[in-house]
């Protein structure tokens, strides 16, 4: 498994894990960037649906982000199943709560 990072107008907001670049830059394009456009940082929607997502390897910091998170959620979630790895990405930045929205 690999991990990409998604760039929005040049800034990583994303990392997520997948087999090759190529099926990471489909899987940003069709599934995660439409819902992208679901969330909002300082009220301001995160992606416009319309710039250019840019897909790159993670950084080794970015990749401790992502590892560090997923063993939190492992460990705070109570007893219950931990989640895929496969498939558990992690914002890199603050994203506004929906009641924010």
């Amino acid at each position: 498994m690999n991990l990409f990072t998604i760039e929005v107008a040049g800034k990583a907001v994303l990392v997520f894990p997948e087999a090759d670049r190529s099926t990471a830059e489909i899987l940003a394009q069709e599934e995660i960037g439409p819902d992208l456009m679901e969330f909002a940082v300082a009220g301001e929607p995160l992606w416009d649906g319309e710039t250019p997502l840019a897909v790159r390897a993670a950084n080794p910091a970015e990749t401790a982000q992502w590892t560090e998170s997923l063993a939190d959620v492992s460990r705070l979630d109570g007893g219950a199943e931990p989640p895929d790895p496969d498939s558990y990405a992690v914002f890199l930045i603050d994203v506004d709560d929906e009641e924010e929205t």
